[in-house]
């Protein structure tokens, strides 16, 4: 439960930078860059799900930790992309 809650305030601080960034958009091109990213999410999520079920038991915690991994550099890059520019 507690990787759950884990995952879900890092996937919340990620949906929060691209709030930051569609916010400078007209409202037609908010609702087109929201539709895309829910089209993009939905494909990853179910990729995820199925390639979870597949070598879900035998990757689990090696999965877990390069996912963790990934998310933290590309937050890292995200920041100092834009503290550096």
């Amino acid at each position: 439960m507690g990787g759950l809650i884990v995952q879900g305030v890092a996937t919340s601080i990620d949906a929060l930078s691209v709030g930051f960034t569609i916010s400078e958009y007209d409202l037609i091109m908010s609702l087109v860059c929201a539709l895309i990213i829910a089209l993009v999410t939905f494909i990853i999520c179910t990729a995820g799900l199925i390639i979870g079920k597949k070598f879900g038991t035998r990757f689990s915690n090696k999965a877990s930790i390069l996912g963790g991994i990934i998310l933290i550099a590309i937050g890292l890059e995200i920041f100092f992309t834009n503290i550096f520019s």
